[in-house]
């Protein structure tokens, strides 16, 4: 994809005073906070006609019990394309399609805060301002999906190179080869162990590893630099005394190292994986690159869709990405089935995840109908 777009800062002295327009307050040192109930940018027309991708990096003011989250509506040109609840610092991200920035000299970025207070009125000091959120980043930039249309895929005889017949024949696709076309970007082991129960042992960088979403996010916009070098490793012996764990201080992650306690010494592992982490790095980076696979996330529990679509978008800065994010079944979603939410946005159901005490006790058959699923919807889309 073609890199054009803005990035602004709105931390002191980083340049995002340039583009801010009325409701806000003075820039602190990595971040500014809005001043009443709705604040706006301005900021330039791209020439170049695409769907954009805007990510916000902030974070609400909150007084738990008082006040818990704060409501965002995102507006560009007096159009919504986002609206969200937010109660701790997060990413969201938003699309905004070419029909509402054709034809505009500038575009005005509104969000409305209906719950913006005044951090006196809650007990917390002195400050007599009406905060709403602190913005610390925000991108804007063409999506790589541009000319999609949600629903295209469906579209019987408007649907464009749907090959019916692979479609019919995902049933028939083997296990092991079914699993070598995800790879697992985490939260946790779970999918991995999905893979090894069907035979299938890909390597992959995060497949055994604890992936927090948010620093998982911070790894792909970093493209995964430093980790794997010696001094950012550190080996310690799990909770349960058995086995040693990889602790990832470049990024936060954690990892199995597939050695028992004694197997090894704690140097030597460090070694191993100073070599082994750095080829991994590199397998997953041309893996995104390529956009051939399905990458795999999963909550630890239920986990609100639109915490995930800044993952979907992050990946899909690298190439024509999907993400199947596998969440809890519920009244409306049964366990099993997949929806497709935007353009390389899925979202799979599983009636339960696997118990923490025992991660190989997880539902093989609802994960398997779900990969089925996702892989149907992918070669209708055309992937």
């Amino acid at each position: 994809m073609e890199n054009v777009g803005i990035t602004i800062e709105f931390g002191a002295q980083k340049g995002g005073d340039a583009y801010r327009a009325g409701g806000w307050s003075t820039a602190e040192a990595q971040e500014t906070w809005t001043s009443g109930p709705e604040s706006t940018l301005v900021i330039p027309t791209p020439k170049r006609a695409a769907t954009y991708v805007m990510n916000l990096r902030l974070r609400p003011m909150v007084a738990p019990p008082i006040l818990e989250a704060q409501r965002v509506q995102v507006l560009v040109n007096d159009t919504e394309v986002g609206n969200f609840v937010i109660d701790r610092r997060t990413l969201r991200t938003c699309l905004v399609p070419w029909d509402i920035i054709q034809g505009q000299a500038d575009l005005c970025v509104t969000f409305r805060l209906p719950d913006a207070a005044r951090p006196f009125d809650l007990g917390l000091g002195n400050d007599r301002r009406q905060l709403g959120v602190a913005m610390a980043r925000l991108e804007f930039y063409p999506d790589v999906y541009e000319a999609w249309q949600p629903g295209a895929e469906l579209a019987g005889d408007t649907a464009v190179n749907v090959d019916v017949a692979k479609i019919m024949a995902v049933d028939q696709i083997p296990l092991h080869d079914l699993m070598l076309g995800f790879e697992s970007l985490g939260q946790n082991c779970e999918f991995g162990l999905v893979q090894r129960q069907c035979q299938a042992e890909p390597l992959g960088l995060l497949r055994f590893s604890s992936t927090p979403l948010p620093l998982l996010i911070d790894a792909l916009e970093a493209r995964f630099d430093g980790m794997g070098a010696p001094d950012t490793i550190t080996v310690s012996i799990s909770s349960n005394g058995r086995e040693y764990m990889v602790n990832d201080k470049r990024f936060g992650f954690v990892y199995h190292a597939w050695v028992n306690a004694g197997e090894m010494a704690e140097a030597d592992v460090v070694k191993r994986e100073a070599r082994r982490v750095p080829f991994l790095v590199r397998k997953l980076l041309e893996d995104l690159e390529a956009g051939e696979k399905t990458f795999v996330f999963k909550g630890m529990g239920a986990m609100p869709e639109e915490e995930v679509f800044p993952l979907a978008m992050a990946i899909r800065r690298y190439g024509p990405n999907t993400l199947l994010f596998v969440t809890l079944s519920d009244a409306e979603h049964r366990g099993g089935t997949v929806e497709a939410r935007e353009a390389g946005f899925l979202v799979g159901y599983v009636d339960r995840f696997a118990p923490g005490d025992n991660a190989h006790d997880l539902l093989l058959g609802q994960w398997v109908k779900v990969c089925r699923e996702a892989k149907r919807l992918r070669i209708a889309a055309g992937g």
